[in-house]
């Protein structure tokens, strides 16, 4: 299993001092481990260009502890993308 939509770390928000908008509504996470998230609940979120290769496109990216990664991108990028990307 896999993340569906993107996510950014908490952490690289606040060192970066990025903007973070609040959702109307928060977002349930579990992990792609199965396990809740420690943050629990999404309450922020932030619109950001990302730039894989040849890729290029304005994503929402919704904030969450990460733990080891700076971002995850979802299936759904990557399935309109498919990028060649070198595991």
């Amino acid at each position: 299993m896999g993340a569906i939509i993107n996510f950014v770390d908490r952490v690289v928000m606040e060192n970066n001092n990025l903007v973070m908008h609040k959702l109307a509504n928060l977002y349930c996470v579990i992990n792609t481990d199965s396990t809740p998230n420690k943050a629990e609940q999404i309450t922020e979120y932030v619109r950001a260009y990302i730039e894989i290769r040849s890729h290029k496109m304005t994503q929402y990216l919704f904030v969450t502890n990460l733990e080891n990664k700076k971002i995850m991108i979802g299936y759904l990028y990557l399935y309109k993308h498919n990028p060649n990307i070198d595991w």
